[in-house]
């Protein structure tokens, strides 16, 4: 399948998702190459009053996002090189700059105090996030902890 068709067809399956849930918002949508061949289907919605639509701690945006992504393996015929983002009134960039931020600063007092910082449980894309702003850094590491929602990110030195 091209990928102006399956364009074509996603943003026909995003109007109906917004007719289902009577949302009237702009919509965009995008491709954009990633990481070991995957592409990205980036879809964006933006207007007024779209908080419900991020939902407490985004919880919202990822349900949109996950049935979005059932939509596009129908179509794509479950090929994981697709993968769509969905953003709402920038909310996922901002939240993205904003864990980055929290990152270097946790970063800083991992070199500073020598030790470990533990970070509070975060959902898999935060931590992921958390993980790619870090990685650049050679004096400190990584990891995630623990199980479930506990789930966690730890800041170590790379020393130790």
């Amino acid at each position: 399948m091209k990928d102006k068709e399956l364009i074509k067809l996603v943003k026909k399956e995003v109007e109906e998702l917004c007719s289902l849930l009577e949302v009237d918002c702009e919509k965009s949508l995008s491709l954009e190459d990633g990481d070991e061949g995957a592409k990205y289907i980036k879809v964006s919605f933006d207007g007024e009053d779209l908080g419900y639509m991020i939902g407490n701690h985004g919880r919202h945006l990822d349900s949109i996002q996950y049935i979005l992504q059932l939509m596009l393996g129908k179509i794509t015929e479950q090929d994981p090189n697709y993968r769509v983002l969905v953003d709402v009134g920038g909310y996922r960039e901002e939240r993205n700059s904003h864990l980055e931020e929290m990152a270097l600063q946790k970063a800083d007092d991992v070199r500073i105090l020598g030790e470990a910082v533990e970070l509070p449980p975060m959902k898999p894309a935060d931590r992921r996030a958390i993980h790619i702003a870090l990685s650049e850094y050679d004096d400190i590491v990584t990891e995630s902890e623990g199980e479930g929602r506990d789930r966690h990110v730890v800041i170590k030195p790379a020393n130790k």
